[in-house]
Parts: structure tokens; sequence; C-alpha cells
């Protein structure tokens, strides 16, 4: 359809993603692809929301790869919505690939996924990466979450001893160094780094084990009424604004729909410049 606009919107069945391929699919002029890793959820949003789907396990580069095909086949994207996100408790687990599986997920998945759509993506397309206060590790900003623990990334994506939650940090910092050098590799983009603040109804705790998720379960409706806590509901229209609204400075960070800073540590251009490369080098590409 003419003058209508496509986004890319990844873990479109749950959590924030759910809720932000819902929105836009509801906003005239908007089409939705939906990358989904459970190919009958995302049947059966899609036949709700009149959207498509794209098949894609962002634990497996093959899948991902794929994914990449099908969503350049429906046509130029207008929009790449970098939502999905996984935090299990060990930092042992791995991936089809056998990197260590947060990072593989929440960072080595999407960069191969925007690498291989930057051909398709057109000029002045929006593509938001969606990263967490946790990067900032203070107590103010994370509460008691382990704050992240950069290396070198080739060692971040070895599986090793350790917490989840720490690696879970970790890939939320490779998040927005990896938005600023998008943003600074190509200038044609309108790149954001979206902190989406407290959201205790996202389901992150899936992965944990059961007595942690039923704690969890407890946890969320008084997690909720804290006065910094957004429901995926709230944050998705912060996104969606972001995603249809007037452009803003590229490779900004925004929390909670505003411009902020980011943290000090997230503004080093040396280790944003090294994670691309070495992020290339993981995926089997060029530098660029």
């Amino acid at each position: 359809m003419d003058g209508t606009r496509t986004a890319l919107v990844t873990g479109a069945t749950s959590g924030l993603g759910r809720a932000t391929a819902g929105l836009l699919a509801a906003t005239p002029g908007w089409r939705v692809l939906l990358g989904a890793r459970d190919a009958g959820a995302g049947d059966r949003l899609a036949g709700e929301l009149g959207a498509d789907v794209v098949p894609m396990d962002l634990a497996s580069l093959d899948s991902v790869r794929a994914a990449a095909t099908v969503a350049a086949a429906q046509g130029p994207l207008d929009a790449l919505l970098l939502v999905a996100g996984v935090q299990v408790t060990r930092a042992d687990r791995t991936s089809a690939e056998g990197h260590e599986l947060t990072f593989a997920v929440n960072h080595l998945g999407h960069y191969l996924l925007t690498r291989e759509l930057l051909p398709h993506l057109v000029a002045g397309a929006r593509v938001v990466v969606v990263s967490s206060g946790t990067h900032f590790g203070t107590l103010r900003r994370s509460g008691p979450f382990p704050g992240p623990r950069w290396g070198d990334p080739r060692a971040l994506a070895r599986p090793r001893p350790g917490s989840g939650q720490r690696a879970y940090a970790t890939s939320k910092l490779a998040n927005v160094y990896f938005g600023r050098e998008l943003a600074r590799r190509c200038p044609r983009l309108s790149v954001a780094v979206f902190d989406p603040g407290l959201m205790p109804a996202t389901g992150l705790a899936r992965s944990y084990p059961a007595p942690a998720r039923a704690l969890y379960a407890v946890l969320t409706p008084l997690l909720a009424r804290l006065p910094f806590a957004q429901t995926p509901e709230q944050a998705a229209a912060q996104l969606v604004a972001l995603t249809t609204g007037p452009a803003g400075r590229s490779g900004r960070y925004v929390e909670r729909g505003v411009e902020a800073p980011s943290s000090p540590e997230s503004a080093d251009p040396d280790r944003a410049r090294e994670l691309w490369e070495v992020s290339a080098e993981l995926v089997g590409l060029p530098a660029g």
C-alpha cells in the first residue's frame, strides 16, 4: 500500500515487544513485522494484529540470518525496533554457536540482524535499541541488581561461571555502545537507545527456576506500585513515539521517553568501536 511504512519488532510476542507491536500496528500508515521465536505465538498474534511473522531465534546466528532474508523480502524497512531480551540466572548457558546466552541474545543476535538489514533500511529509518538502567551499576539507578563488568568482548561472548544478572547488566551496557557506534557509522539512520525503566510485568524472569518465578509473580504487583515503575503499555507508547514522532539526535539515550545521559562508563568511544569490530568477527562479517 502506497505510503505505508514498515517496522520490524523483535521479541514481538511478549512483554514490551508485544505491547509495542500492538500499538504500532494500530497506528495509521504502519505495517508491522513480528520477530518471533515461538512460531505458534507469532502466527496467533499476526492474525490478531493483521501483521506478518518473521521467525527468529536470536540465540542462533543461522536463524537471525534467515530472519533477515525474510524481512528484507518484505520490502524497504522504515524502522527496526530491537526489543527482545533474555535474563538467566547463570552466565554459563550457551547459544547455538556456543556463545554466552545473554550476550548472544541481547547483543550479538541484534547486531547481526542490524548489519544484515542495513541495505534495506531507508534513509532516515529509525533504529531503537532497548537497553536498561542496570547498565549504570549504581544503587540509585540499578538498586540491588549487580552492575556490569566490562572486558574484552571476546571474553564476554564466552560462557563462564558467575551471575546471570551481572551478564544481563553487561549486555545492556553493550546495547548502549552498539547504539552509539551504529549512529556514528551510519549517519543516514536515526538511532536511539531506549531505557524503559523498571517494568516488573515484562516476563524477564521466565528463564528463572520455578521457585524464583513464583516469588517474582508475588512481588510483581508490589513492584508495579513503585513511582518509577512502568507497565509494558506505558513504555511501548514511549517507544512508538520514538519510532513515529520527530527525529531527535541520533545516538541519544532516552529514559522513559525523555533524552537523558547514559552512564559515564557507556561514553567510551574506544569500547564502542572495539565491540563493533569484535562482534563483526564473531558473526563472520567485515567490520564495515
